[in-house]
């Protein structure tokens, strides 16, 4: 192995191609998602959703194992390869076996097609875990964002192209199935490792007991954060899936953009210092004063300009305009339970943390399906409302208390360190939506087209959330001050 890239390093990398990707993602799927309409999206959204967790049947953890793993041999690396590559062949017969039953039960006939075609991704995904793993255990970040970007960048194209060519759902697919096999292409040909024509069990199963417990918990994970869009599909179909899912895409990709990367860097962070008290405590906190400065205040923005954002994709998405705010406030307290899982896995803990996954998990179910069958019968909006107000109820006041907690107790960390860390974040966030407001009242713009009325709204809410940042937190005033600095230099040089 390569001596290890340093954390910062890491972080500029995985924020760049997190950036990179999400923003071109969701500028094609805006573009897609405008031109198709929520039952379209709703059914290729069902189709995804089914091959995704088949996909999760291929890691079963053992990603994470191999990067966890300070003493990894080439033979562990082999053992997982040639395992998900045979896995992925039997998950490809029971995708298509099993792929009328997910449609009938989802009221959607025509998504067995679109999975037959999905399915193929299964093998794509197969051919990455490891080398993935290899490049994230090794920092190496750059390579994998250079291979996110591309693969985004070439299947929007596609996507888009497919969609005004009138190919309906199956922009969709053609999107997703170009991108998995683009990234897979270049995968290997950014990362040095290859496999061997062999095969151990004995390393295999070296990993097996981190992996288990670890893909048990991811396992929870993919249930709950998938349940609203389940619930909404074997209860009402795909038109009430369609309209939640946009929502919950923008705000997952928000989410993803602004601290998936630090989540990602953190776990490799959290494992080279799992027995270094303070500086793992020092990390955590990091972690999540990184995380709050960028995603509350991007979080509170979004919930302020939910309604020109989605009369900007299309007149027919402005129903999901007041689920996106309930959503919203739902992930910015969520993000301060995403820690609780790296640090639990670098601590090689995963016993615990499957356990608070499936008591999440099993408690997000249950209000979801309560909630569904109360707004069975209402209308489409009503539904979409029901499921989003049952994951606030579950999220904001139960799981995230929970996690937080037990991050807390597991690095050292105080209340007061945490408040300290986030207090910059939760002003500016205040002082973001109020300045939205105000401008929305002065009824500037609002009679002409949404997405003037977005941009407009967007500059005002970033200027000022910016600027209360910049005021409150001086460790970002101090970064700032050092990347303009060395840029001068630069230029004076140049």
């Amino acid at each position: 192995m390569t001596q290890q890239r340093s954390f910062s390093n890491a972080l500029k990398w995985a924020y760049t191609g997190n950036w990179g990707e999400k923003s071109l993602s969701s500028l094609f799927i805006f573009i897609i998602a405008g031109r198709l309409g929520p039952r379209e999206f709703g059914i290729a959204s069902i189709a995804l959703i089914y091959v995704m967790f088949l996909q999760m049947f291929l890691d079963q953890g053992l990603a994470a194992a191999l990067i966890q793993r300070k003493n990894l041999e080439q033979e562990h690396l082999d053992a997982v390869f040639w395992m998900d590559l045979a896995l992925s062949i039997v998950l490809v017969l029971l995708s298509m076996l099993f792929s009328r039953w997910w449609a009938a039960v989802n009221h959607a006939p025509q998504v067995a097609k679109l999975i037959t075609v999905l399915s193929m991704s299964l093998v794509f995904e197969a051919l990455s875990v490891v080398q993935t793993s290899y490049l994230r255990k090794e920092m190496d970040f750059r390579s994998l964002t250079i291979r996110s970007n591309i693969a985004v960048l070439i299947s929007g194209a596609v996507g888009v192209g497919m969609a005004f060519a009138g190919f309906g759902v199956w922009a969709l697919v053609g999107q997703q199935v170009t991108r998995d096999a683009t990234a897979v292409a270049l995968l290997w040909r950014l990362s040095p490792w290859r496999p061997r024509l062999e095969f151990s069990w004995r390393h295999l199963k070296d990993l097996l007991g981190f992996s288990i417990p670890n893909f048990m918990a991811g396992l929870a994970n993919f249930v709950d954060v998938q349940a609203g869009s389940i619930v909404l599909g074997l209860f009402f179909g795909p038109v009430a899936v369609g309209l939640y899912r946009i929502a919950d895409r923008v705000v997952g990709g928000v989410v993803t953009m602004t601290m998936s990367a630090i989540q990602a860097v953190s776990f490799s962070e959290f494992s080279r210092v799992q027995d270094r008290p303070d500086e793992l405590r020092k990390s955590v906190i990091t972690c999540i004063r990184l995380t709050s400065t960028v995603s509350v205040p991007a979080l509170a923005g979004l919930a302020a300009v939910s309604y020109p954002l989605m009369a900007t994709i299309g007149p027919k998405w402005i129903p999901a305009s007041q689920v996106l705010k309930v959503l919203c406030v739902v992930g910015m307290a969520m993000i301060f339970a995403y820690f609780t899982g790296p640090l639990l896995q670098a601590l090689a803990r995963t016993r615990e943390l499957g356990i608070l996954e499936w008591g999440r998990t099993a408690l997000a179910v249950g209000i979801l399906v309560v909630a569904g069958l109360f707004v069975r019968h209402g209308p489409a909006s009503w539904q979409i409302m029901g499921i989003a107000l049952s994951r606030f109820v579950s999220g904001v006041f139960v799981i995230t208390p929970i996690f937080l907690l037990v991050l807390m107790k597991l690095c050292g960390m105080t209340f007061r360190d945490f408040v300290a860390a986030v207090t910059p974040s939760a002003v500016s966030s205040i002082c973001v939506v109020v300045s939205v407001y105000l401008f929305h009242l002065t009824g500037l713009l609002s009679g002409g087209r949404p997405a003037f009325l977005l941009a407009a709204e967007v500059m005002v809410g970033g200027i000022v959330g910016l600027a209360t940042l910049l005021g409150l937190d001086s460790p970002l005033r101090r970064s700032i001050g050092s990347i303009v600095q060395r840029n001068l230099k630069f230029q004076s040089v140049s």
